[in-house]
């Protein structure tokens, strides 16, 4: 079965998807958090860090990969991208009435073109480093079980 968060898709009409894309990608920093928070709390029980354990290294895994498939969405929208971008250049310089003094005006105008599609890849973009910065979390919170389990050895005087 594939995770829900393969049911992105960059073939989609930036119009059709902004506003889903958004408000799914606020939900999902949510459940991220929320599970974050979660794990936190269970390091306070010893009695609850093997079965945190598991989990742990579960979600992580999950975080790394879906991290790993946005990248590959924004590689996606990157060459859809520079390939349309390419399109309107040429467009703009050869076959367009309005001739523009400098390459700067023209590159603006076709920024202005491709807005929907460099918005959708900013939106991933900045999901995919939140995603990156939970999978960072998630290894903090491995490394500091061992850590926990000392101080806990510490307490009962072993």
């Amino acid at each position: 079965m594939k995770p829900d968060f393969y049911n992105i898709n960059p073939d989609v009409a930036p119009e059709e998807t902004k506003e889903s894309l958004q408000e799914r990608f606020f939900k999902e920093r949510l459940e991220w958090n929320d599970k974050i928070a979660d794990m936190s709390v269970k390091m306070r029980k010893i009695t609850e860090i093997p079965e945190l354990m598991t989990y742990l290294y579960t979600e992580r895994q999950r975080a790394v990969e879906y991290y790993h498939y946005l990248i590959s969405l924004l590689i996606i929208l990157g060459k859809k991208y520079k390939i349309q971008y390419d399109e309107r250049w040429q467009f703009y310089t050869y076959k367009s009435q309005i001739k523009y003094p400098s390459e700067t005006l023209k590159g603006n105008r076709i920024k202005v073109d491709l807005a929907d599609l460099y918005e959708k890849r900013e939106i991933l973009e900045n999901h995919s480093k939140f995603i990156e910065k939970t999978a960072t979390s998630l290894e903090h919170i491995i490394w500091a079980v061992p850590k926990r389990i000392e101080i806990e050895q510490i307490a009962r005087g072993k």
